[in-house]
């Protein structure tokens, strides 16, 4: 019986390839979706060549499109792959792989440099027309117009060169040293301490930080960022700039790092004399209590340790120890940021004992040593993880519309190459078979399809990212909505009833705790103070929103007879309940429903949090009235 393998499973082996083959290039490799779930898009900036990425891709196909009879070709080609820790050898599900390479806004700078030089120093941008060919760099330019002509000095002479200078570059610095496990600080002496800078050239960086001297949290409260590629910490938007808000944050940022301890050496502009700092924030809770968790001084194996306020956290692994594997299997993710694995989804939540135990005894006979602790005491408050939950949004919302963006302008590309492509084909023009231009039509058939495919794709994929953009952009919006949050307050508030019956020995929930153990009282007092501590957040956000014009209905607001507005139509109101309004039943497509024109013989409750609306019996006459 024939083996399958599924496009995922062969995206990831296409991915391992490619890093394998050409190492320091960034590939992209996406499954696609819908009907193109068979078909794997590959695109990459600068790096390798398409044809030698297609040569790491051919052997993955499991079929090809045949256009001249319009129909899928199977290649026979078998893979093997990895699939949950097990080799699979088998017929790959892959009907087609995309190839797509960018350039750099760096190689493209260049390539139009070269470009005016054998033009007598014309602008490319500016060039209108078809150009003659010229010489460069040995090569020989087609004649095509100035844009495709730059493009060919990227793809055949600038790329390859700084591609091939790289692989020159990464096997030079393989002989001399091995590679780092995790990049430094320029110049990183933790005896020296650390140095805040400012060039007008650089801007606002710091150097001669070391991984777990604690610096990293301090730099990121103040608004610093990380750089790769350069190994240190930078402020962004501060090149050139002698005062503003990134100069006074790198100010307060020294004045905290001393605080924390450490030593730091400034050498930066100074602030006017009346210039006041900002108060440095005290440490967080969840570092301050590392220093007093019950894990051993000498200890030097893995610890597993959970606070409120950090979530849950495997601290002390290293790469190739096995660990890794068994993490995945119990959900944890690696945290570049964090610099250990995490837990998702167990900040400001109690501890998975279940899956804290599991993983401890999975990593002990792994033959790991493994130290478990945790601290329900260090909490942070609902605020604050509420303005972080906000943050986050805001940075989702940016990154995905930049995605959006990127993606909609490949796609405009891809379909704008597609149709200047198809121009110079005459409309209704066959391939003559046989012919000298047999070749050169059928490959102008293939891009035409492959720029297509393309365009469509980022299409989709622009509109996807811009979805989530949207959405992420009014997160905010959406958790403070006034009637979303007064029903989340009735749940709270049930919440809050049930934990004091708890606490008082009664059943609720479906359950019973018993409060003759001091770890269960422990533990209800503290759902009793979050549970708390949310309402009263909640309830400034409903204060807030009828400061701002938001009308809180209530009992008092309606009388029967009168005429209550939900979701675009219009109630009667039969009777006033403490919680609800009774209103007749009705379909949505009626603008206006009373007990003369209602649909249905059932009567239906708005509860008032679900009221937009109040008019009074005459008000509404009056207006039925005019309409007439």
């Amino acid at each position: 019986m024939t083996q399958y393998i599924a496009t995922k499973h062969v995206s990831a082996e296409l991915r391992r390839r490619l890093k394998a083959e050409f190492p320091g290039a960034k590939f992209s490799v996406r499954t696609g979706t819908g009907t193109g779930s068979a078909w794997i898009s590959v695109s990459w900036t600068d790096g390798p060549d398409t044809e030698a990425v297609n040569r790491i891709a051919a052997p993955l196909h499991g079929a090809h499109w045949d256009g001249q009879n319009e129909t899928y070709v199977q290649t026979n080609n078998e893979v093997t792959v990895t699939v949950d820790g097990e080799q699979v050898t088998g017929t790959p599900l892959v009907d087609g792989i995309n190839t797509h390479r960018d350039f750099s806004d760096d190689v493209l700078a260049e390539a139009k440099a070269l470009w005016s030089a054998a033009f007598n120093g014309a602008d490319p941008d500016a060039a209108d027309g078809i150009r003659d060919t010229a010489h460069v760099c040995g090569k020989c330019l087609p004649d095509t117009w100035a844009p495709n002509q730059v493009r060919f000095i990227a793809q055949e002479i600038v790329a390859p060169k700084r591609w091939k200078a790289a692989q020159t570059a990464a096997k030079a610095s393989t002989k001399t040293a091995a590679t780092p496990r995790r990049k430094t600080s320029t110049k990183a002496d933790p005896a020296a301490g650390i140095e805040v800078t400012y060039t007008p050239e650089a801007g606002v960086t710091v150097t001669g930080t070391t991984f777990g001297d604690g610096a990293a949290p301090v730099l990121r409260t103040h608004g610093f960022d990380w750089s790769r590629k350069a190994a240190h910490w930078y402020v962004k938007g501060t090149q050139g700039e002698q005062s503003g808000a990134g100069l006074l944050a790198a100010h307060t940022a020294v004045q905290a790092l001393r605080t924390a301890g450490i030593t730091v050496t400034a050498d930066l502009p100074e602030l006017p004399a009346d210039t006041i700092l900002p108060t440095t924030k005290a440490p967080a809770p969840a570092e301050a209590a590392e220093d007093d968790d019950d894990v051993p001084e000498d200890f030097s194996g893995i610890v597993l340790r959970h606070t409120r306020a950090g979530g849950t956290l495997a601290e002390g692994t290293a790469r190739g120890d096995g660990s890794a594997e068994i993490l995945k299997g119990r959900r944890f993710r690696w945290s570049r940021n964090l610099g250990c694995w995490y837990l998702p989804h167990s900040r400001d939540r109690a501890a998975d004992r279940f899956t804290l135990n599991a993983l401890a005894e999975a990593l002990r006979e792994a033959g790991h040593a493994v130290h478990v602790t945790v601290r329900e005491d260090v909490a942070r408050s609902f605020g604050e993880a509420e303005d972080g939950r906000e943050q986050r949004a805001d940075d989702r919302a940016e990154r995905f519309s930049a995605r959006a963006d990127r993606a909609a302008g490949a796609s405009k590309a891809a379909l704008a190459e597609a149709r200047r492509i198809g121009s110079a084909i005459p409309f209704g023009q066959p391939i003559l078979v046989g012919h000298h231009s047999e070749k050169r039509h059928r490959a102008a058939l293939d891009r035409i399809d492959s720029n297509m495919r393309k365009g469509i794709d980022e299409d989709n994929r622009a509109e996807h990212w811009a979805g989530r953009a949207d959405a992420a952009a009014h997160y905010e919006q959406h958790r403070k909505d006034p009637a979303r949050t007064l029903r989340r307050l009735k749940e709270l508030e049930a919440t809050l009833r049930g934990l004091e019956k708890l606490l008082a020995g009664e059943s609720a929930f479906g359950s019973w705790w018993d409060i003759t153990k001091p770890e269960n009282v422990a533990e209800l007092t503290r759902r009793h103070a979050e549970t708390t501590d949310e309402i009263t957040h909640w309830r400034e956000v409903i204060a807030k929103a009828e400061a701002d014009g938001f009308k809180l209905w209530s009992r008092a607001d309606f009388t029967k007879g009168d005429y209550a507005c939900s979701r675009g139509q219009w109630y009667e109101v039969l009777r006033v309940n403490g919680a609800s309004i009774t209103v007749p039943g009705g379909p949505d497509i009626q603008s206006v429903i009373d007990r003369n024109t209602r649909a249905y013989s059932w009567d239906d409750r708005i509860p008032y949090d679900g009221v937009t609306g109040r008019m009074s019996a005459e008000e509404m006459a009056a207006r039925l009235a005019h309409k007439d």
